[in-house]
């Protein structure tokens, strides 16, 4: 089924919407240029990618509200050749509705390019007091914890990725309700490519200085999903936390579930130096078959596999060394693997509306092939990116 025209109704009703009160729209975004090395097992490979982030904001009512946001591609190098199955992953668009167009090409010498467009948010939301309903792609957003979000069930991303802070959306419908200053109830559902549906409940509250937030639904028509989570301070360490009980509903009676939980603290100086520390247990790490860095690096990610090895930890310090560059450096430690993950950057606001950055990702680990033959895998990631913003 075309879900697309569908797509450009909405468009078209929210245009509308707002065409009664041009001074209630708004525009911004941003261009970005990334250049990127990657060297693998026994390769170089090289790409560039030229990004538009384009984000309309109208606002028709006091009551109404809505949104339009697309984001631009122009990627080229060896990467979209050499790497399988790297195009038909910009081209697959995980949501309901089909918002992604992409025309790929070859530039010789095992090069190609790729130009893709993506509407990664459109909604529509009406405000009623302390009801709020939004319908659309949208995100939501229930995770605590930096890193690993186990009670992000709607739309989980990978720590990995470097170009794409908005984070992917879901086309869902929303229904929130805010029983008071620190305490809200939430209703979600949203439909996937797969026609598979995840519906949850969401109450978040606070107590003894703590935000609690307790959900339960189904996840992908497959799974009872039951979570917790936190987030509060503990003397002048922020301490947050979220878990998630995953069990097969079409074998509830014979399987004792998977649980994924992650911890974290964080504490910043007084002289801006913050430190960020955060642990990932999950069950479901035992049952995936990875034999190389590239298949979780590259491959779909879900909340099931936001953890690749049973046990995760991770360490993250950052300080302004002047007032116009940051420099961070992160870590995430693998125990079964004997691995790590370094995570060095920079980044250098040259005025308020450019940007310089410099991230580098390096990985060493001690992978089992299909065989049974264990080899030590390393990999160096490096990306510059120059970034205007409008």
């Amino acid at each position: 089924m075309n879900r697309r025209p569908i797509c450009i109704l909405f468009f078209i009703l929210l245009i509308s919407a707002g065409a009664r009160g041009q001074e209630k729209i708004s525009l911004n975004g941003y261009i970005s240029d990334m250049q990127t090395a990657y060297h693998v097992p026994n390769q170089w490979l090289w790409e560039n990618s030229l990004q538009n982030r384009f984000k309309l904001m109208i606002y028709p009512t006091d009551w109404l509200s809505g949104s339009l946001q697309f984001r631009s591609r122009i990627i080229s190098g060896n990467t979209i050749a050499k790497i399988p199955g790297y195009t038909e992953g910009l081209a697959g668009d995980p949501g309901w509705m089909d918002l992604t167009w992409m025309y790929d090409g070859n530039l010789g010498d095992n090069a190609g390019y790729v130009l893709a467009s993506t509407m990664d948010r459109l909604w529509l939301q009406a405000s009623f007091g302390n009801l709020e309903i939004k319908a659309g792609r949208q995100r939501i957003n229930w995770g605590q914890t930096f890193v690993w979000n186990p009670n992000d069930i709607f739309n989980s991303y990978s720590y990995f990725e470097v170009d794409y802070p908005e984070r992917p959306g879901s086309d869902a419908l929303r229904l929130s309700y805010y029983t008071g200053n620190a305490s809200s109830i939430e209703l979600a559902t949203k439909i996937d490519s797969a026609n598979r549906v995840t519906a949850a409940g969401y109450f978040r509250f606070n107590t003894l200085a703590f935000d609690i937030q307790l959900l339960g639904g189904i996840y992908q028509e497959e799974d009872l999903v039951l979570g917790a989570g936190w987030s509060g301070n503990i003397g002048s360490s922020a301490f947050r936390g979220e878990m998630s009980y995953f069990r097969d509903l079409k074998q509830f009676k014979d399987t004792t579930g998977y649980l994924m939980s992650s911890v974290g603290f964080d504490y910043t100086f007084s002289n801006s130096l913050m430190i960020q520390i955060e642990g990932l247990y999950s069950a479901f790490a035992k049952d995936l078959d990875i034999y190389s860095f590239l298949q979780f690096y590259s491959g779909s990610l879900d909340v099931k596999n936001l953890g690749f090895t049973e046990w995760s930890f991770f360490g993250n310090i950052s300080y302004p060394l002047t007032p116009l560059i940051n420099g961070g450096f992160a870590t995430i430690w693998y125990p079964r693997w004997k691995g790590v993950y370094l995570g060095p950057s920079f980044d250098l606001s040259i005025n308020s509306n450019f940007d310089l950055s410099l991230i580098l990702q390096y990985f060493s680990a001690e992978f089992e092939d299909p065989s049974g033959h264990k080899n030590r895998e390393k990999n160096t990631f490096g990306f510059l990116r120059l970034k205007w913003s409008f």
